[in-house]
């Protein structure tokens, strides 16, 4: 029997070929897996940043806040 078989080198390229197959599923998987959590996780800081940003917006109109004049803030004198 021949070394280099025709039948030999088939039964080869058909595992080679299967090989590079899982090879390029899987990378492709995992390349899509990591896409999918990155805009996930950057949805979810989108999200929180906006809550936080919302809470620390001025409110609108008084606040109770205001300086007042120092007429106001002082004693009548007697």
């Amino acid at each position: 029997m021949p070394i280099f078989s025709s039948e030999k080198w088939s039964g080869t390229a058909a595992a080679s070929v299967c090989g590079v197959l899982i090879v390029a599923a899987l990378g492709s998987a995992i390349v899509g897996y990591v896409e999918w959590s990155s805009d996930a996780n950057l949805a979810q800081f989108m999200g929180r940043t906006t809550e936080v940003a919302a809470a620390t917006l001025p409110l609108k109109g008084r606040t109770g806040c205001e300086q007042k004049s120092p007429a106001a803030l002082s004693l009548p004198l007697e």
